[in-house]
């Protein structure tokens, strides 16, 4: 099987047409020190198992990334919580119900 692209992008080396083309898609503006990160795949076509695994391994390193900046920067699962409930209304309430 073909492997997906994937790719994790800075904000800030985004060009500004790309960027607001972006921001009008997520419905949101983007930060300097944000990342967006970019997948391209096909419906329906199952991938093979060491797809998974990068995939899977991928995944990985980005939650440790993520909890490593959290623990440095003192953020807490309710303020991640919080801000989701202001970034997407409705998406929390709907999955804690």
């Amino acid at each position: 099987m073909e492997q997906e692209p994937v790719t994790i992008q800075s904000v800030k080396d985004i060009q500004t047409g790309g960027r607001r083309w972006l921001e009008e898609i997520l419905g949101q503006h983007l930060r300097e020190n944000q990342q967006v990160f970019f997948m391209v795949f096909t419906p329906g076509c199952e991938a093979d198992e060491e797809a998974r695994c990068q995939a899977r391994a991928a995944r990985d390193v980005t939650c440790r990334k993520t909890e490593a900046h959290a623990q440095e920067h003192g953020i807490t699962d309710a303020a991640i919580e919080e801000a989701m409930v202001h970034v997407r209304p409705g998406t929390i309430r709907g999955l804690q119900a």
